[in-house]
């Protein structure tokens, strides 16, 4: 049955990203913030049905992200501070909830899950701008390419950043595998 909302959401999203490729009612701006919604829509919604494959060297820090200056640099923290309040903290309650718990091992599932969406979105997106392009719409393409930017790339680099922020607190102790005690009862609001 999961295999089946699989494909038929996978199939709507075709069909909604065919007409609005083919559609000319919107400008360039509203068109890549419709595309970018879908493709994002689907990777949080209709992708978890299918499963994402473990590609664990791919979700393994590299030696450069592991001081996590890069992500300093690349302005994350500010992303993250954005993210955490307001509208755009509603869709995505399952990694939030998974630092409450304090398990180590759900932290690090749920940001791969979130990781492996974005990346995924930012991937089809890009696929999207290319063809705009190529099919002499410039504009159309700048701007899916620009939203690309916060709507999926920034998510990923902020996954990875949880994940080095997660190897940190089990090299200092805060958290333990196995342990599922929770940060508040620590007073630790890192989350």
């Amino acid at each position: 049955m999961r295999a089946l909302v699989f494909a038929a959401a996978s199939l709507m999203m075709v069909a909604l990203l065919v007409l609005l490729g083919l559609s000319t009612w919107f400008g360039p701006f509203v068109h890549a913030a419709l595309v970018n919604l879908v493709v994002v829509t689907w990777a949080a919604f209709v992708l978890p049905l299918r499963g994402l494959p473990p590609f664990d060297e791919y979700y393994a820090l590299r030696a450069w992200e592991r001081s996590g200056r890069v992500f300093h640099w690349l302005g994350v923290p500010l992303f993250r501070a954005l993210v955490r309040r307001g509208p755009l903290s509603l869709p995505n309650r399952a990694l939030p909830a998974a630092w409450h718990s304090g398990d180590p091992e759900r932290i690090e599932r749920e940001t791969r899950a979130a990781e492996g969406g974005h990346a995924i979105a930012f991937l089809i997106v890009l696929l999207l701008a290319s063809i705009s392009l190529l099919r002499g719409a410039p504009q159309r393409a700048a701007w899916l390419a620009l939203l690309d930017l916060p709507m999926n790339l920034y998510p990923v680099l902020l996954q990875r950043d949880h994940r080095h922020r997660l190897q940190e607190m089990l090299r200092a102790g805060e958290l333990v595998r196995g342990n599922v005690d929770t940060p508040q009862a620590r007073g630790d609001s890192r989350t």
